[in-house]
């Protein structure tokens, strides 16, 4: 790997461990701060809703900005913006108000500049590693986050037993600077190509080339309409899981976080093993076969609860469920790294913002929709079932897809692309 690359990647590395394990130890304290002083569940699904939202609506306006800005000065202007603004509110918080409701638009703005900030370096990655080393580097971003995601809620838990909200505050400005400065001396461009010249079309016209574009693309549009099918499915799993695990078999609090735990330590493994090898070089058997392994780990998941073998002592149950639920996130990463790499690598470098953002968006905006649904269903229906009817579903997505001509003649031909432009 050329030294180039490898610092690219080290400072990359750096900073979005940083700003990641900062958020991820930010959020978990405050949503412990916000059930402690008000009690209410609603108040602390409400922070989960402000920061879900910004994703699903400015996704797409993030894309089209990252199409026609600079992305290494969105990168750096959304990390020390996100610095500026959880420091006003510090200010505000620790000084004049400590009201609830300052805690869900510091959020709110937060998880939007977040949005401006991820968009802008997903579609970076290329330009900042080359094409041979893109699934290198989303491996090792991944790895990133899920080593944030099992630290954080650890190191939050930890500190907040003796330390006050405004501490995870200034923790959070810190990492947020060290992002942005370790952005700063990241090259961008260090494969990037020219640019088209797009400066004569106005903002509203360049959103509306991106959604023709993907339109156009017929292997992209099926793509999202698969990830709008399959999320919404998938979406029983964090529902299902802790009604499982706490209400039906009457497992204990810390035993549910160690389940739910095994979710990042599984994905973790996964990227390490990926950031090994350079590409999967079988796609469609890993995309494929990986819906297939997460659908089976979604219908063995109801087996603690399946009439005949709930009986079974919970000594059983226990890293059953762990052993289920770290296949089940390698199976995610299984499926999504080459579907990624494909899109990067297909997608041309001033539509790629916008393509990105437009995936993301339609692999999030059913996820809502089905927590409610599930949530409500959990009411009436046994767990084993509604897992059998997601996890079967999903089969059959998978199964539809194959037998799509269209869908699997644009998947034949990207890979074939990709092959070529490889081998050129």
């Amino acid at each position: 790997m050329p030294n180039s690359v490898k610092r690219n990647i080290t400072l990359f590395l750096t900073g979005k461990l940083t700003a990641v394990l900062g958020s991820s130890i930010y959020g978990f304290a405050i949503g412990l701060f916000i059930l402690e002083e008000t009690g209410s569940s609603l108040n602390f699904s409400i922070t989960l809703l402000v920061s879900v939202l910004p994703r699903i609506v400015l996704a797409p306006i993030a894309g089209t900005l990252s199409d026609r800005w600079d992305r290494k000065k969105i990168i750096i202007i959304s990390d020390f913006a996100c610095s500026i603004w959880l420091l006003f509110i510090f200010i505000i918080f620790t000084s004049f108000y400590q009201q609830i409701w300052l805690l869900f638009l510091a959020t709110f703005i937060l998880s939007s500049l977040n949005t401006f900030y991820s968009t802008a370096v997903t579609s970076a990655i290329p330009n900042m590693v080359g094409l041979e080393y893109i699934q290198k580097a989303m491996s090792l971003n991944q790895a990133a986050v899920s080593i944030s995601t099992i630290l954080g809620p650890v190191l939050g838990g930890v500190l907040f037993g003796f330390t006050s909200i405004s501490t995870f505050m200034v923790l959070n400005i810190i990492a947020f600077t060290i992002s942005g400065i370790a952005s700063i001396f990241i090259n961008y461009q260090l494969f990037a190509k020219e640019k088209e010249e797009t400066k004569q079309k106005n903002f509203i016209a360049e959103f509306k080339i991106g959604f023709a574009y993907v339109k156009q693309e017929a292997f992209i549009k099926n793509l999202i309409f698969l990830a709008v099918f399959l999320n919404f499915w998938f979406a029983i799993f964090p529902v299902a899981l802790p009604y499982l695990v706490l209400t039906i078999r009457g497992m204990e609090s810390y035993q549910l976080g160690i389940i739910e735990g095994a979710f990042s330590i599984g994905m973790l493994v996964m990227s390490v093993i990926l950031a090994q090898i350079r590409e999967i070089k079988n796609k469609k058997r890993s995309v494929f076969g990986g819906l297939f392994g997460l659908s089976s780990m979604l219908i063995l998941l109801g087996i603690p609860n399946l009439p005949g073998l709930s009986e079974l002592s919970n000594t059983f149950y226990f890293p059953f469920l762990i052993i289920l639920v770290i296949l089940l996130s390698a199976f995610i990463m299984i499926i999504n790294m080459p579907v990624m790499v494909l899109l990067q690598k297909n997608t041309p470098d001033n539509y790629r913002g916008r393509v990105m953002s437009l995936v993301e968006t339609g692999a999030t905006c059913m996820t809502p929709l089905g927590f409610i649904v599930f949530g409500f269903l959990l009411e009436s229906l046994p767990v084993w079932l509604l897992l059998l009817i997601c996890g079967g579903s999903i089969i059959i997505i998978a199964l539809h897809s194959l037998k799509n001509k269209q869908f699997m003649h644009q998947l034949n031909r990207t890979i074939n692309d990709d092959y070529i432009a490889a081998e050129g």
